[in-house]
C-alpha cells in the first residue's frame, strides 16, 4: 500500500490580527512553535506532574510546551528513570521541581494532574486518581495506565510487555514476531493523554468541573493498529486491500551503499521508474504502481528483484537527481541522527535545548491566532456544560484526504463533535484503501461539492458560516483556490479555528515539496531504526507517522478551542509529517560535542535492545521478558542458566542474548512464564492476534459472568452501511470519568456524498433547490 500524504507548499500571506510566534520558554520551539507568552493556548494553566517514565514526560513536555507551568513531585525512586532513557532529564528539564510537602497546595491552585506512567521495580506506587478528582472537583486527572479499565489487571506497564501482549509485535512479520524499535504503546498513550487533558479542560471551560481522563498503553497501542484490528461482517476485496505482513517496501541498496526510497501511486509512476533505471521493459504507460493485491512479499508494491538489479548498478545520488526530474517521489534513507542539520527543521523550531542537549523542540505550530468576536453570523458553539461528550456542539469541517488530515477529526468526532467530511466531486483517494480509510472516517458524515461552481462556492459559504474547525492536508495554494485557506474561512467565519497538515512546514527549503509517511521515515532515519544497525532498512506496514500527526493536529486543533474559549482569541494551527516524525525521536538527543544518545540500537535479531527486555522464542511460541533491576536480571540468569555463575546486567551483551536463546529454545512457553513468574521476573507472552486477544476479553466477562461496561471501551461495534457491522479497535481510545462518549450505537464511515441531501437541508436550501443542486452535479 502506498499511502501518500498530498500535502507541501509555501507559507501563506498575511494574517491580518495575529499574535506573532517567537521563541518563548526554555526548551520551547521557534519559529514553528505557538506563539509564545500570552498567545500560547495553555499560557496560564497550572499542571502538577506526578506521573513516571517516558509517557508522562511527554505529556509534561507537550503541555509545557503549550505554556503551561508544570510543577514536578517525583515519586521516589524515578531518578531510575534517567538511566532508562538517556533524554528523561531533558523531558524533565521544562518541568519545575517541587517539594512533596507543598503538593497539596499545589494541587488546589492546578488546573491539570498526571499520574500514574509506567512501571518500573525501584519506583514507589503513585497516587490515586479518583481519589484526587474527589479531593479537587475542578482538577482534570490525567491518569496513565498499561491496560484500558477491565484489562489485564496487576499487568506491568512496560511497552514490550504491552506490545507482546496486545498481539502488536506479531503485526509485521507472518512467522515471527518483531520489536518494534520505536515504542509506540508508549507514543500513543502520550499523544491521547494530551488530546483527553485539552478536551476535559475544554468542556471544563463550561461545567467549572474536572474529571479523570484515562489513557493506556494498550490504547496507545490500538492507535496504530486500527486498520489490522478490524474486521467486517460483509467484507469486500476493498476491505482486503490492506498491507499483508512480511512485504518489503521500494527499498533498495545502491552501488555505493547507501538505500534508497521510491514512492508510487503518482501518475505513470512504475515508467518513471523504469526510465529512471534504465529498465527497458514494456508497461502500461497508466500504471501508478498501485500495489496487487495476493501478489507475493517481493512483488507486491512493484518488481522487486528486478528493480533491485538496477538500482545496484547505480549511485544513490544520480538515482535521486533523476527521480527528481522524472517527478518520482523518493528519498535517501539515511542514519539515525544525519537528517539533524537539515535546515527544515530549524525552520520548524524543532530542535531545542533540553536540559543541556539537544532535542526535539515543540512539534504543533501556530501560525498566529485572530480575535475571535463575540457574535458572528453562525451559531456560537460553547462546548457541554456537564454530562454529555466533552466536545458536544462542536462542529468541524474536513476537508482532507487520505490519513494525515482526515484522522485528526476523526479523534474530535470521537470526542462528540459534528464532523462533516468535504469531498471533491473526484472523491477521496483513499477510499480505494477501505481499512484506512475507515480508521481515519468512521464517526463522520459526508457530502461532495464542486466548490469552483459559483453555486457550489455559496454552498461552501453556508457550511463555514457554521463552522467551529475548519480542517485540510491540501498545499496552501490548492487551500487558496478552494476558498478554505485561514484568511478566507476568517473572512467568512471571524472565530473559527483552523488546522492544517503539511509534509514537512509552512515555511522553510523543503515547505514546497510533496509529503508521503514513508519519506520523512527514510529521511529521519526511523527505517534504519527499525531494521536495526546491522541489517537493512525496514518500512513498517502501518502508516504510523499519518497517525501521529493527525493525532497531534486533534490535540492542535483541542488547544486552539481552549484557547478561543478561554482568552477570545482563534488560532490557526498546523502539524506536518515532519514534525509527527521528530516526535517519535523524543528519545535520541545529541550532547554539544554532537554525539548521539539515547534511541538503542535493535540487537541482529530485531527481538529488544538488551538481553533484559527482548522478545525469547521457546518450543512452541515466543515471550518477552522486562527485567528492569539487578534483582530481575540476576532471577532471568537462575531460570534461564542455573548453576553458572551470573554476571552483571550492565555486562549483558549479544552472547548472553544467544545463550538465553538456547535455553529458550528447550522449552515450552508456558514453563518459562511459569518459571519466570515465581521468580519475580516481569514477562508475557507473545500474542499473534491483537483483535482476537480483546475479544476474548471484550465479548464475556470472567467464568461467564457478565462483562463490565468498562471493558467495553476499547472493542466496539459501529453500523456500516458497506459492511454491515464493524468489530475492532474502532471506539474512542480515551476514557472520561464524567463525560464519557457513549461506545454503543456508534456511526460507521460515510459513503460518497451519503449526507449530501441532509446537509443541504440544513443549510437553508429547498428540497427543490437540492435537486436542482444535484442535477446539474454541482454536488452529489
Amino acid at each position: 500500500m502506498s499511502t501518500e500524504h498530498p500535502s507541501g507548499g509555501h507559507a501563506p500571506g498575511g494574517h491580518g490580527d495575529r499574535t506573532p510566534a517567537a521563541d518563548g520558554n526554555p526548551g520551547r520551539g521557534g519559529a514553528g512553535s505557538a506563539a509564545s507568552g500570552g498567545g500560547l493556548p495553555g499560557h496560564g494553566l497550572r499542571v502538577v506532574d506526578l506521573g513516571t517514565g517516558m509517557a508522562a514526560a511527554l505529556v509534561s513536555t507537550l503541555l509545557a510546551d503549550a505554556g503551561a507551568v508544570v510543577h514536578r513531585v517525583a515519586p521516589p525512586g524515578d531518578e531510575v528513570f534517567d538511566e532508562v532513557y538517556p533524554a528523561h532529564r531533558g523531558w524533565r528539564s521544562v518541568t519545575v521541581p517541587a517539594d512533596p510537602a507543598e503538593l497539596d497546595a499545589l494541587l488546589a491552585q492546578a488546573d491539570v494532574c498526571l499520574v500514574g506512567g509506567e512501571d518500573h521495580p525501584a519506583v514507589t506506587p503513585r497516587h490515586d486518581a479518583a481519589d484526587l478528582a474527589d479531593r479537587y472537583p475542578r482538577l482534570v486527572v490525567a491518569h496513565l495506565t498499561g491496560y484500558a479499565a477491565g484489562h489485564a489487571l496487576g499487568a506491568p506497564a512496560v511497552d514490550l510487555l504491552v506490545q507482546a501482549r496486545t498481539g502488536m509485535v506479531a503485526e509485521h512479520f507472518s512467522d515471527r514476531p518483531l520489536y518494534f524499535a520505536v515504542p509506540f504503546p508508549t507514543y500513543g498513550q502520550a499523544m491521547l493523554a494530551a488530546l483527553g487533558v485539552w478536551a476535559a479542560l475544554l468542556e471544563r471551560a463550561g461545567s467549572g468541573r474536572g474529571q479523570v481522563v484515562g489513557a493506556s498503553l494498550q490504547q496507545g497501542a490500538a492507535l496504530f493498529m486500527m486498520p489490522f484490528w478490524m474486521r467486517a461482517e460483509r467484507p469486500d476485496a476493498e476491505f482486503g486491500k490492506v498491507t499483508p505482513k512480511d512485504v518489503k517496501h521500494l527499498i533498495f541498496q545502491c552501488a555505493d551503499g547507501g538505500h534508497v526510497q521510491f514512492v508510487m501511486g503518482v501518475p505513470s509512476a512504475v515508467a518513471k521508474l523504469y526510465r529512471i533505471l534504465g529498465i527497458d521493459v514494456p508497461v502500461d504507460p497508466a500504471d501508478r504502481g498501485i500495489p496487487r493485491v495476493g501478489a507475493s512479499p517481493d512483488t507486491y508494491f512493484g518488481d522487486r528483484p528486478l528493480i533491485a538489479a538496477h538500482v545496484a548498478k547505480l549511485d544513490r545520488a544520480g538515482i535521486l537527481a533523476a527521480a527528481e526530474a522524472e517527478g518520482l517521489p523518493a528519498a535517501p534513507v539515511l542514519d539515525l541522527g544525519e537528517f539533524l542539520d537539515d535546515e527544515q527543521l530549524a525552520a520548524n523550531g524543532l530542535l531545542v535545548d533540553r536540559g543541556g542537549t539537544t532535542g526535539p523542540g515543540n512539534v504543533i505550530g501556530s501560525l498566529g491566532s485572530a480575535p475571535a468576536p463575540a457574535e458572528t453570523d453562525g451559531p456560537v458553539a460553547t462546548g457541554p456544560t456537564g454530562g454529555g461528550p466533552p466536545l458536544a456542539g462542536v462542529t468541524v469541517l474536513d476537508f482532507g484526504s487520505y490519513v494525515a488530515g482526515p484522522f485528526a477529526s476523526r479523534l474530535l468526532a470521537d470526542l462528540g463533535a459534528s464532523v462533516l467530511k468535504v469531498e471533491s466531486l473526484g472523491g477521496d483517494p483513499n477510499r480505494g484503501l477501505q481499512r484506512h480509510f475507515l480508521a481515519a472516517h468512521v464517526g463522520k458524515r459526508a457530502v461532495a461539492v464542486d466548490v469552483k461552481a459559483p453555486e457550489g462556492a455559496e454552498v461552501l459559504r453556508r457550511l463555514l458560516a457554521r463552522a467551529d474547525v475548519v480542517m485540510h492536508n491540501l498545499r496552501p495554494k490548492a487551500a487558496e483556490r478552494m476558498g478554505v485557506s485561514p484568511e478566507a474561512v476568517r473572512a467568512v467565519r471571524p472565530d473559527a479555528v483552523t488546522l492544517q497538515a503539511f509534509a514537512f512546514g509552512p515555511t522553510g527549503p523543503r515547505a514546497d515539496a510533496p509529503g508521503f509517511d514513508m519519506v520523512i521515515q527514510a529521511l529521519l532515519g526511523l527505517e534504519r531504526r527499525a531494521g536495526g544497525p546491522d541489517g537493512p532498512p525496514l518500512w513498517i506496514r502501518t502508516p504510523y507517522l499519518d497517525y501521529v500527526s493527525g493525532t497531534l493536529g486533534a490535540v492542535a486543533v483541542l488547544m486552539a478551542l481552549h484557547g478561543r474559549r478561554t482568552a477570545g482569541r482563534a488560532g490557526d494551527m498546523w502539524v506536518s509529517l515532519l514534525n509527527a516524525g521528530m516526535f517519535l525521536l523524543s528519545d535520541l538527543l545529541r550532547e554539544a560535542d554532537g554525539t548521539l544518545r539515547g534511541a538503542p540500537p535493535l540487537d541482529g535479531a530485531l527481538q529488544g535492545v538488551h538481553p533484559g527486555e527482548r522478545l525469547y522464542r521457546a518450543v512452541d511460541g515466543w515471550i518477552a521478558i522486562a527485567a528492569r533491576t539487578e534483582e530481575a536480571a540476576l532471577a532471568v540468569w537462575r531460570v534461564m542458566l542455573p548453576g553458572e555463575p551470573p554476571l552483571p546486567r550492565a555486562a549483558w551483551d549479544g552472547a548472553v542474548a544467544a545463550r538465553f536463546d538456547e535455553a529458550c529454545a528447550g522449552r515450552t512457553a508456558a514453563d518459562l512464564l511459569a518459571a519466570l513468574a515465581e521468580a519475580g521476573v516481569w514477562a508475557e507472552e507473545c500474542r499473534t492476534d491483537g483483535l482476537a486477544e480483546l475479544e476474548r476479553v471484550e465479548r464475556a466477562g470472567p467464568d461467564g459472568a457478565e462483562r463490565d461496561p468498562a471493558v467495553a471501551r476499547l472493542l466496539a461495534d459501529r453500523a456500516d452501511d458497506r459492511y454491515g457491522r464493524l468489530t475492532g479497535c474502532l471506539g474512542p481510545l480515551i476514557s472520561f470519568s464524567r463525560t464519557e462518549t457513549p461506545a454503543d450505537g456508534l456511526p460507521g464511515s460515510p459513503g460518497y456524498g451519503a449526507h449530501t441531501r441532509q446537509v443541504l437541508a440544513e443549510l437553508g436550501y429547498t428540497g427543490a433547490e437540492a435537486e436542482e443542486l444535484l442535477r446539474t452535479g454541482v454536488v452529489r
